[in-house]
């Protein structure tokens, strides 16, 4: 059904220019790297990727540096944020869990990624600025460090 749905939408994606990108997210119907590669599979249009959210690969147990290069030719856009060390589904601030920022922005370096990254703090609802100025905080000498360009 997934299938049918996007074929339904894909010819208006591509006639406009703008690309689906999937999100593998726990407990959905796509959650790991090996879901995603089967499911794109199936997908003859160069409209359809991935959006790479970090947090969901660590969630899923993969390491998101691996997934990230596996799926790269894939990749629409990133999203960050950090997850605890018992990898349960609570988006944290930047350094408040356990994700390996700087691996994963030498592993984007290493492989040309030039899109867009956003934050995903959700939960902060009632002090969004203040989580995403500390995430901010925290990931922007790492950005640094690694030679990724933040604006």
């Amino acid at each position: 059904m997934f299938h049918q749905g996007l074929d339904r939408v894909i010819p208006r994606a591509e006639e406009l220019g703008i690309r689906i990108l999937v999100e593998p997210e726990p407990d959905l119907l796509i959650e790991t790297t090996p879901q995603f590669k089967a499911f794109i599979q199936d997908v003859k249009s160069k409209y359809v990727g991935v959006n790479f959210d970090i947090g969901h690969f660590f969630c899923a147990g993969e390491e998101p540096q691996t997934s990230l290069e596996i799926l790269f030719e894939w990749v629409g856009h990133v999203h960050l944020e950090d997850i605890a060390p018992d990898r349960v589904h609570k988006h944290l601030i930047a350094g408040h869990g356990a994700i390996p920022f700087k691996e994963i922005f030498k592993t984007m370096i290493r492989l040309g990624y030039a899109g867009d990254i956003s934050l995903e703090l959700y939960p902060y609802v009632d002090t969004p600025e203040e989580a995403g100025r500390e995430s901010l905080d925290y990931i922007r000498p790492i950005f640094q460090e690694v030679g990724l360009d933040i604006r």
